[in-house]
């Protein structure tokens, strides 16, 4: 399905969430990750917009994607957390077939469920500690995505770190495709303000699929976050740069990095009103 004007639609609807935002005392769940989420949730009845933007780029020919993802969360209880997602993407590639040229494509990915259950509190227990399920549904594709999150507040210092299954099955006239990504985030962040904080993010992600017995690679990345956050809104944001691979490419063992199916470098950008 096309979906041709992506960046013009997040970006209005980032622009209303921020002339939209108006102070309702501060959130729960403000994120001081990008990648890397943590244990907290939203009051019971409490709903946030969340307005997502990645760019990917850098592989072994020209490449350049934007993620985009609109997300509405709401608080059912104090400790269980819901939210509904759309997704969808644009895309720029090198034509194989005429040097120098380039396409592009848009393509709506269809929409997300996600449920969050706190069972431990950061500051009020020895550690945070919260289960993560997020279902993703398309015209010929299902994800499933689990995450065990812990996180702890040391401080003026916020430790956060996420264990990530997420399985999928591409469906076709070929058969069911399977692929399984496996991954680790870790964040670590300084609070300078009560508003204002800034750290390291660190993720690793495993790849495999139905034709290999073994992993396909094993990646790393690395970057700063920072975010802020007012009464009724925040903003947290990363820049991911890929460092030499923990298991390079099956398919280019030649290369230190994995830039067949992983980018150099992601970058993510995520803003959240109350609403």
């Amino acid at each position: 399905m096309k979906f041709p004007s992506q960046h013009r639609l997040f970006a209005h609807v980032v622009t209303g969430l921020i002339i939209c935002g108006v102070p309702y005392g501060a959130s729960a769940n403000e994120r001081k990750f990008s990648y890397t989420y943590e244990s907290g949730t939203l009051p019971k009845g409490t709903r946030e917009i969340e307005g997502w933007a990645t760019w990917r780029t850098g592989r072994t020919n020209f490449y350049s994607r934007f993620d985009h993802r609109v997300e509405f969360e709401i608080g059912l209880t104090d400790r269980l957390l819901s939210a509904f997602y759309l997704n969808w993407h644009r895309e720029t590639t090198a034509d194989p077939v005429t040097p120098g040229a380039k396409i592009d494509t848009s393509e709506f990915e269809g929409m997300s469920a996600e449920l969050k259950y706190k069972l431990l509190d950061p500051t009020a227990n020895p550690v945070g500690l919260a289960l993560y399920q997020e279902y993703t549904v398309h015209s010929d594709e299902f994800e499933w995505e689990s995450k065990l999150i812990l996180d702890k507040r040391l401080g003026d210092n916020l430790l956060a770190y996420n264990f990530v299954a997420e399985p999928g099955w591409q469906f076709g006239p070929g058969g069911t495709v399977y692929a399984l990504n496996i991954e680790n985030d870790l964040g670590l962040t300084h609070f300078f303000t009560s508003s204002f904080s800034a750290g390291l993010e660190v993720q690793n992600t495993n790849e495999k699929n139905d034709h290999s017995r073994g992993l396909q690679n094993s990646t790393l990345f690395a970057g700063p976050v920072f975010s802020y956050a007012r009464e009724g809104w925040w903003i947290t944001g990363t820049i991911l740069r890929q460092l030499p691979a923990i298991k390079r490419s099956v398919d280019h063992p030649e290369d230190s990095l994995v830039l067949d199916s992983r980018e150099k470098f992601n970058v993510r950008l995520i803003v959240s009103v109350r609403i």
